[in-house]
């Protein structure tokens, strides 16, 4: 599983550019007043934002391993966290405190793993019965 991160588009680029001019319109009032840390702060803003989209852009995308399969349930994620558990005892839940939030688990007495954390909520809708079918088939039932 690998977080979803595509670039930003010619329209997204448009659109970006276009609240940055509106943000240094809005600045022209009060720098005609006296008060010149308005436009200071809008171009630092605009700044700051810019590098964090160019920033975030050029890291390596969130990602996420997991094995059913042996019967062992083997977890990896991108910060090499990596956690082994037998398949025999683990189930499938589900969490969400809104229509909105939804947190998948492998719990088993022996430990639980988050997994699917990288992923949109659509997409852990989806893999959320291929992963319960896998378990099953991984502790042979």
């Amino acid at each position: 599983m690998q977080e979803n991160r595509s670039h930003l588009s010619q329209d997204a680029r448009v659109c970006f550019s276009v609240i940055g001019l509106l943000f240094m319109v809005t600045s022209i009032g009060p720098a005609l007043h006296g008060h010149w840390l308005v436009p200071a702060f809008s171009i630092l803003a605009m700044a700051a934002l810019t590098f964090a989209l160019e920033r975030h852009g050029k890291s390596t995308p969130a990602q996420e391993t997991l094995e059913l399969a042996d019967g062992q349930v083997r977890h990896r994620d991108s910060s090499g966290r990596q956690i082994e558990l037998p398949a025999f005892w683990m189930h499938l839940a589900a969490e969400g405190r809104s229509p909105t939030d939804l947190r998948l688990f492998l719990r088993s007495r022996d430990g639980s793993i988050e997994f699917g954390r990288c992923l949109s909520l659509d997409e852990r809708r989806a893999v959320a019965p291929l992963v319960a079918a896998a378990l099953a088939h991984a502790r042979g039932c």
